[in-house]
């Protein structure tokens, strides 16, 4: 097993609808109508986790839409043929396994 699948494997066991997808030849997943906490409301939204260096950050949380209220500088992306916006949050190591990576992206929307 790949270590991308092994992390893969990992998000399916959180989210079992996770999709594998690929990035400019490199894996990332696809959390459709994914489950959180941002402040005190519930949301449920597609993300797009990208375990490698993209855009100047060490790796990346895409979300289907913009949380007015919750993490900072966010901006759009086209990521996998699709829409995506993401706040300012780096330093989450690719390092990390990728259920790790996710729960300390969504920190910046807490």
């Amino acid at each position: 097993m790949t270590d991308a699948s092994a992390n893969f494997a990992g998000l399916q066991a959180m989210h079992r609808e996770a999709v594998l997808l690929k990035e400019g030849g490199q894996p990332v997943a696809l959390l459709p109508s994914f489950g959180f906490m941002a402040g005190d409301i519930p949301y449920r939204m597609d993300l797009l986790l990208v375990p490698f260096a993209h855009s100047g950050y060490d790796t990346r949380l895409f979300f289907e839409t913009k949380i007015e209220g919750r993490g900072a500088n966010w901006n759009p992306h086209r990521v996998v043929e699709r829409n995506w916006w993401a706040p300012s949050w780096n330093h989450v190591p690719a390092s990390l396994r990728w259920t790790q990576m996710l729960l300390a992206h969504l920190r910046a929307v807490a």
